[in-house]
C-alpha cells in the first residue's frame, strides 16, 4: 500500500481541514480490499505488540517487587553486537552505560581487579559479585551470566 497523505488546509488544535479531493482520495484507498487487508494485518501486529509490551511492564513491576527497585529488563541493541562480537556480558552492559572499571566499582562495591578478571573471563565471578554488579548495572543478575560458554 503506497499512500501520501495530503497536506492539510488548516490545523486548529485538534481539528484538521481537508480539501473535499483529499478526504474523497482518503476513502477511497481505505474502502479497497487490499488496503482492508493490509490493516486488518496490522491491527492484528499492533494487538500482539501491545499485548507484549503488558507482558513487559508486569514482568518489570514483578522484577521491582522482588528485587526492591526497578531495572532494566530488555537489552539494549548495543548490548547484543557487543556480546555477539564476543564482549563478556559484565563488559557489554559496563559499556552500554559508558562507565569504566573504577565507575563500576564505585557503584558495586566490587574490586577493579576482580571486575577485569570477570570481563576477560579468567573468573566466573560468585553469586554475591554479580547480584553486587547487576544491581550497579541496574540489570538482573541473569543478564551478566554466560551460557554455553559465552
Amino acid at each position: 500500500m503506497s499512500f501520501r497523505l495530503p497536506k492539510p488546509k488548516q490545523v486548529h488544535g485538534e481539528e484538521v481541514v481537508l480539501s473535499r479531493a483529499d478526504w474523497d482520495r482518503i476513502v477511497a484507498v481505505l474502502e479497497e480490499p487490499a488496503t482492508a487487508a493490509a490493516l486488518s494485518e496490522d491491527a492484528d501486529d499492533i494487538a500482539a505488540v501491545m499485548a507484549a509490551r503488558a507482558d513487559d511492564r508486569g514482568f518489570d513491576a514483578h522484577i521491582e517487587t522482588q528485587r526492591g527497585s526497578s531495572m532494566e529488563t530488555t537489552i539494549p541493541l548495543g548490548v547484543i553486537k557487543a556480546k555477539l562480537d564476543g564482549a563478556h556480558p559484565v563488559r557489554a552492559w559496563r559499556d552500554y552505560r559508558g562507565w569504566t572499571q573504577i565507575c563500576l566499582e564505585a557503584e558495586s562495591g566490587v574490586g577493579r581487579d576482580l571486575i577485569a578478571q570477570i570481563e576477560t573471563r579468567r573468573k566466573l565471578g560468585g553469586v554475591e559479585t554479580l547480584d553486587r554488579l547487576a544491581k550497579a548495572l541496574n540489570v538482573p543478575m541473569e543478564a551478566l551470566l554466560e551460557r554455553d560458554g559465552r
